[in-house]
């Protein structure tokens, strides 16, 4: 006798269910193991990226050559992934870029760069060799490595006063040589470029200073900037990034503008009173730092004067003369001052005038005559001091004035000389 088993519908639907819901599970923990490990990677190539974007800005602190066009590094082997890197001139100091790609993914790193300078072994003060030895009087202080003139240092005598220190250097000396350690060789260039040729050349990388209140712009995107053959005034205005403003006569900056990162241009630059700010200022005639001004690192104030190549022009009488850089009583600078010339004059102005009670942290480069009534807190290098005292100039003189290297990080950042190793000065945005 033969059995007939018959299977009923819905138990063949329940089966099909089974299966269908099997396939979709395993579907599932396929497609969850196949993203778990996408993710994973794309999280490890963005780590990557980073991490990579920092061998490129190492790779530039070694370079010794700007970039005229983003190069490719070819040293790191890594499947997807590709670093790329750019080193430009930026005002005074060079500013690099890495970029990083993995796949679709871009990360962007970019830097100021200068010179690596540390408080125990950086001259705290390097005084040309001009035959002429250095004297101090009064309350004055040079704490840290002196390089001098072959003449050494003595004490000094200005209008009653002697030297009241206990010793004449507060650290080791050593002998200074016929000029000063040298300036990295594209600067010249890149200063004669920003006063005699520079100009914004395209309609979209004009910026409009009246546009409102805040103009930021990324360095990341292309530099923008503003040209004027007139006078520019900079107030109620917030102006940060990759700007550069340039004025064929003059720039004044007042209290109420507040500028960070950008670079200012123009023959003739004055700071108001109480100005705060960040940024670089570049002119050929001179620079005015009004009273208790504050100016954060890495901020950088450059007088260039090419009276090699063009003449001086013959002075307009003012409170401050043309060919100075004036520091007013009770400002406080971070970052670098810097007096260039060319060609070297035999005289007795002064170039850089740091006033009574104002400071400067960071590093001072003058191939001119420095007059110190402050304190410099890092490094002076300087062609000669000079002392307006009791209607008389004393050459080589240092009166109520600090040179030291105590109140400054172990290592700090200044302009960029040349076989010295760089730093980072700042990350930029």
């Amino acid at each position: 006798m033969k059995l007939k088993f018959k299977i009923k519908s819905g138990a063949l639907q329940f089966t099909v269910f089974i299966a269908v819901l099997i396939a979709l599970l395993l579907a599932g923990l396929v497609l969850y193991a196949y993203t778990f490990i996408y993710m994973k990677e794309q999280s490890k190539g963005a780590i990557e990226n980073i991490q990579i974007a920092d061998i490129g800005i190492q790779s530039l602190l070694e370079q010794s050559e700007l970039n005229t066009d983003t190069a490719k590094i070819d040293f790191l082997k890594k499947e997807n992934q590709i670093l790329k890197t750019h080193l430009s001139q930026w005002g005074v100091f060079q500013k690099g870029i890495t970029v990083t790609q993995f796949r679709k993914k871009k990360f962007v790193k970019t830097a100021i760069i200068g010179s690596l300078l540390t408080a125990d072994n950086s001259p705290t003060l390097y005084l040309q060799e001009t035959h002429n030895g250095l004297s101090v009087v009064g309350n004055t202080k040079i704490k840290g490595i002196a390089y001098l003139p072959s003449q050494g240092i003595s004490s000094g005598y200005i209008a009653g006063n002697s030297y009241y220190g206990s010793q004449l250097i507060y650290g080791r000396t050593e002998k200074s040589t016929s000029e000063l350690p040298k300036l990295e060789k594209n600067l010249l260039d890149a200063l004669s470029f920003y006063l005699k040729e520079y100009k914004i050349d395209r309609q979209e990388d004009f910026i409009n200073l009246n546009s409102g209140l805040k103009i930021t712009n990324s360095f990341k995107s292309a530099t923008k900037g503003f040209y004027s053959q007139n006078a520019i005034t900079l107030e109620n205005k917030i102006l940060s990034g990759n700007i550069i403003i340039k004025s064929e006569t003059s720039i004044k900056i007042k209290k109420t503008a507040l500028l960070k990162d950008l670079i200012l241009i123009a023959p003739i630059i004055e700071i108001e009173d109480e100005t705060s700010g960040c940024f670089q200022a570049i002119a050929s005639r001179k620079i005015i730092i009004g009273k208790k001004c504050n100016l954060s690192f890495p901020s950088a104030l450059m007088l260039f004067q090419d009276n090699k190549n063009s003449p001086i022009e013959s002075p307009i009488y003012s409170a401050i003369p043309d060919n100075q850089i004036f520091i007013d009583t009770q400002s406080n600078i971070k970052g670098s001052v810097i007096y260039l010339q060319t060609k070297e004059k035999s005289d007795f102005l002064t170039q850089v005038v740091l006033e009574k009670d104002s400071k400067i942290k960071g590093h001072v480069y003058c191939n001119g005559n420095f007059d110190i009534r402050g304190t410099v807190s890092g490094s002076v290098y300087t062609r000669q001091f000079t002392a307006n005292q009791a209607g008389s100039i004393f050459v080589n003189h240092i009166y109520n004035a600090t040179i030291e290297n105590e109140n400054i990080p172990e290592i700090y950042g200044s302009i960029i000389l040349d076989q010295q190793p760089k730093t980072v000065l700042k990350w930029l945005y």
